[in-house]
């Protein structure tokens, strides 16, 4: 997901099965509450280098899968808590939970850039630490991106040349952040070049990729930085990747590839490269020219996007093992209406199945009302043999990734509706979807 996505100007109150903070006068709450009908829990792989998968990072670990078994709302009695961090635009993208369960998250505002923890009942902010400012809101960098590691500590690149861990430590005055380490990136970064994300490696490498198309990484015994610059005229990097056990994932403006460090040289490169569809023109509701998704990882053997084709932006599987047989692309499925289909979300996974919502045409300091609706369900076949859209959702207009609770079986979305459609105006829902229906 892109943190420039929830760019709004406003905020969200969460509560109930469908729950709002209005701009007009709209119901607090829309339909029933519902009975838990849970799904089998999925053991997600466990990161050595990063803290619990669901609790670690936007999407859910280094598979970013955004798949929780904690449960969530089903609308009964729920009550709300409701935290703004600016009275005017800003956004707090990203959400992880420490290992005491309290809340971590980074505030990018016009006017700065916070790492908060919270208190997870009362959202008060009981440390808060300034980051550098950002010279360009055009994309993801600054720690709009961040993961806690395997301590439970903050890493993240902010916009000052650096590679960050922050930890909280106990003071006289209260609970305050403070940098256990710090890497100076400056000499490996060309001028104007922003890291949008780090994650390490299952060896403890930390890797970065960056907005110039620059990716690298650091080598945890020496200390030293490799990097890699990709190959295309223009070709950059505007997501988060994904990582395993064998190498990284990562998706450019114009191709999906696999990274691996050479075992002599110690240089980052590609095992594997596949081309997708990026269309002719960049849509509206997009941030960049190019797939809008960081790849998530699939079973044990495949990774997935959503393209930027034209007229439909396409969910494509592809095997991810350096060494296959056959053909990598798995299949290429069209999302929602022709020349209304586009994402800026990460595909959300349950064992074979994906989850994806449409972004056409938001506009980030518009009317939520100006973006495409619809969401889908694409599952991959058993046998690997191709994929099969299993519902569409034609009329849900979605804004932001989905998350699967397989505690309560409910797909939880935050949503804009409005009473009537001659309404000038609507309200924010956090909405509860079937995950069969």
């Amino acid at each position: 997901m892109k943190m420039m996505k929830k760019m709004l100007v406003g905020t969200v109150a969460i509560a109930g099965l469908l729950t709002l903070k209005a701009c007009n006068d709209v119901p607090a709450v829309i339909g029933e509450s519902v009975a838990a009908r849970p799904l089998p829990t999925i053991d997600q792989p466990q990161h050595p280098f990063l803290n619990e998968s669901q609790r670690s990072s936007m999407h859910g670990g280094s598979y970013n899968r955004d798949l929780n078994s904690f449960p969530g709302p089903l609308g009964i009695n729920t009550q709300t808590a409701h935290r703004a961090f600016s009275h005017i635009v800003g956004v707090a993208p990203n959400i992880a939970f420490d290992n005491q369960g309290r809340l971590v998250t980074v505030s990018i505002k016009l006017n700065g850039i916070e790492l908060h923890l919270l208190d997870p009942e009362t959202l008060e902010s009981l440390a808060v630490e300034e980051l550098p400012e950002k010279a360009s809101f055009e994309d993801n960098s600054g720690g709009g991106y961040f993961h806690l590691d395997q301590y439970g500590r903050a890493l993240l690149a902010p916009s000052d040349n650096t590679i960050k861990i922050y930890e909280v430590v106990e003071t006289e005055e209260g609970l305050d952040w403070q940098v256990a380490e710090t890497y100076d990136v400056s000499h490996v970064l060309p001028e104007g070049t922003n890291i949008h994300d780090v994650i390490p490696d299952w060896q403890g490498n930390l890797w970065f990729v960056t907005s110039s198309g620059l990716l690298g990484y650091r080598n945890k015994d020496t200390g030293e930085f490799h990097t890699y610059q990709m190959p295309n005229e223009g070709e950059t990097i505007q997501n988060s990747f994904g990582v395993d056990k064998e190498g990284l994932y990562v998706v450019s403006t114009d191709a999906l590839y696999q990274f691996k460090i050479h075992e002599t040289t110690g240089e980052p490169y590609f095992t594997w490269r596949m081309d997708y569809d990026n269309g002719d023109v960049q849509k509206p509701g997009t941030l960049s020219h190019g797939s809008g998704t960081s790849p998530t990882l699939i079973g044990e053997d495949l990774v997935a996007i959503a393209d930027d084709g034209y007229p439909h932006t396409n969910i494509v599987v592809y095997k991810r093992s350096e060494h296959i047989e056959g053909d990598r692309e798995i299949c290429k499925v069209p999302l929602f209406e022709a020349g209304k289909s586009a994402t800026e979300n990460s595909l959300m996974v349950y064992g074979n199945a994906m989850v994806v919502q449409n972004d056409y045409g938001h506009v980030y300091e518009g009317s939520a009302l100006e973006t495409s609706p619809g969401i889908t369900r694409v599952d991959v076949r058993e046998d690997r043999s191709g994929c099969d859209v299993v519902w569409y959702n034609k009329e849900m207009l979605s804004q932001s990734l989905p998350r699967l609770s397989t505690a309560t079986g409910l797909l939880y979305f935050y949503t804009f509706k409005k009473q009537e459609t001659s309404d000038l105006f609507g309200g924010w829902y956090l909405t509860a979807v079937d995950w069969d229906t």
